[in-house]
């Protein structure tokens, strides 16, 4: 997965991989798929992938599913760096103090 791509783009890309191998008469199941997704997305969705691989069973999980709790994280990362303490510029917010000294 590239680093800018979004997941839904990079999830149609892994069901394209299904179809193919079902057009030379193969199936890739959804363990399989489940494992590829979650062995090759990007290092900011680490930890989901951490705790997906701790607490499901990757065996039944559907490809779905993962997919769903990945995004599910990346959406929450992606609040959380714009509305948090650190702004999307890298810049961290300004103590009172600072606030008044540039106000004036």
């Amino acid at each position: 997965m590239e680093e800018g791509e979004s997941l839904d783009v990079y999830a149609g890309k892994i069901g394209g991989m299904a179809m193919r191998y079902a057009g030379l008469g193969s199936t890739l199941g959804d363990a399989a798929m489940v494992k590829k997704l979650l062995d090759t997305v990007p290092d900011r969705l680490y930890s989901a992938v951490a705790g997906i691989e701790q607490f499901c069973d990757m065996e039944t999980m559907a490809f779905e599913e993962a997919l769903s709790r990945l995004k599910a994280f990346d959406e929450r990362l992606r609040r959380h760096t714009q509305d948090g303490g650190e702004q999307s510029g890298g810049e961290l917010l300004l103590t009172e103090a600072e606030w008044h000294a540039r106000t004036k």
